[in-house]
């Protein structure tokens, strides 16, 4: 796997192989040269988060500057290509809730469709040459990669990285029951998609057990996506108060968004709430044994096949 531990390398040649990886993926698909599974600017997007949570496993060692330096690039493409990502959410969001609407026989906003699939084409056509914009900042973020001083890059400074992001989505966590906004859930998502990366680049040092946490985290983001989605696409509604066919159907899914959303993000936090229930000492100390154990031994573990 590209994006996880090797054994032929140290902890940080690894990091810099999966982030060039990453960076070189998101420069493909921008130039055309690689058809993505899905649209280019949710590839791309994707590409980019992978490279920003492997980037925070060694931001203190590369140094602030470097960092900042490295994630503002990575930023800066993503928000070349924010605005039809969002068309993009609220246009498929919209059409998913068509679909199940339908199959309750309560038609939905087919009105509703047609002018956000236009407000996504007027999106396409505004931004259609961020791919010339996007292309130097990825190869300057690519090219970056192999200044950064990694040598003394050791299991202790990982599982560090490691168990900050656990703590932090446990705080973000803890402050998403509190308020129960969406605001507050898609930061914890945010946070708790970063560990989920993080883990899948460490699922060598114990597959068996990381693989399910990952299936966890998985799960929980895709509560905590849907959730969101629909969130985003309701704030879009909530602006509009006019009078036309699509605005009617729009206020008519409200009611049926917010009450969808409050059981994506119930659902969501009872998953988290046994996830983060290790304290983050705990979790580290986990991590750490399974990276020196791993380290230690440079044979490879079959134990997923005995138990598959």
């Amino acid at each position: 796997m590209s994006y996880a531990l090797r054994h032929d390398q140290s902890l940080g040649e690894n990091i810099r192989r999966i982030c060039r990886k990453q960076i070189e993926r998101a420069i493909a698909i921008a130039s055309g040269k690689e058809k993505p599974d899905d649209t280019p600017a949710h590839e791309t997007r994707k590409h980019l988060k992978k490279t920003r949570a492997a980037l925070r496993l060694v931001r203190h060692e590369i140094g602030r500057g470097l960092f900042r330096e490295q994630d503002h690039r990575l930023r800066d493409v993503g928000r070349l290509i924010s605005d039809i990502r969002d068309a993009e959410v609220r246009l498929q969001t919209v059409r998913e809730l068509e679909t199940i609407m339908k199959r309750r026989h309560r038609p939905a906003g087919r009105k509703l469709e047609l002018m956000l699939a236009l407000e996504l084409e007027n999106f396409m056509a505004a931004f259609a040459e961020w791919q010339t914009q996007a292309i130097p900042l990825l190869e300057k973020a690519c090219t970056a990669v192999d200044a950064w001083s990694l040598d003394h890059f050791d299991c202790k400074q990982l599982r560090c990285a490691v168990q900050t992001t656990y703590k932090k989505a446990r705080r973000c966590l803890a402050t998403a029951r509190k308020e129960q906004t969406a605001t507050a859930f898609h930061e914890f998502r945010s946070v708790a998609k970063i560990l989920w990366q993080q883990l899948r680049i460490l699922c060598p040092t114990n597959s068996v057990v990381l693989e399910t946490l990952c299936d966890d985290l998985r799960s929980l983001g895709d509560l905590l996506g849907r959730a969101h989605d629909l969130s985003f696409l309701g704030d879009r509604l909530r602006r509009e108060q006019g009078k036309s066919d699509w605005q009617r159907e729009g206020q008519k899914l409200l009611a049926v968004i917010e009450v969808s959303e409050a059981d994506l993000q119930r659902a969501a936090a009872e998953l988290a709430e046994r996830f983060f229930a290790e304290r983050p000492r705990e979790f580290g100390e986990r991590v750490a044994g399974w990276l020196e154990a791993w380290i230690d031994s440079g044979a490879p573990s079959i134990a997923p096949a005995l138990v598959g």
